[in-house]
């Protein structure tokens, strides 16, 4: 049981601001989110290997959006490179 609730409200907070700086970090060289997955969360197995690549997803998704992040590879994208993976870096 959680039995203060700010407290927990403000950990998870916290936790997730210190993630988003290991993201942005790790993303001054371009990576997949995969990458970025398997560096923050490295030695990961079963089920936490999706739920790993989620909470990575998640955290370079709220930065792009933020204009912090940008796709390194846009144009290779751009121009035909459907097999090729996104690499987010950043701006």
């Amino acid at each position: 049981p959680i039995t203060d609730l700010p407290a927990r409200l403000k950990e998870i907070r916290q936790l997730h601001q210190v993630r988003l700086g290991q993201v942005l970090e790790l993303l001054s060289r371009p990576l997949t989110v995969a990458e970025v997955s398997h560096r923050l969360f490295s030695e990961v197995h079963g089920y936490n290997v999706l739920l790993a690549l989620e909470e990575a997803g998640a955290h370079v998704e709220y930065l792009y959006q933020r204009g912090m992040l940008g796709i390194a590879n846009l144009e290779v994208i751009q121009n035909g490179g459907r097999l090729a993976p996104i690499r987010y870096q950043k701006v």
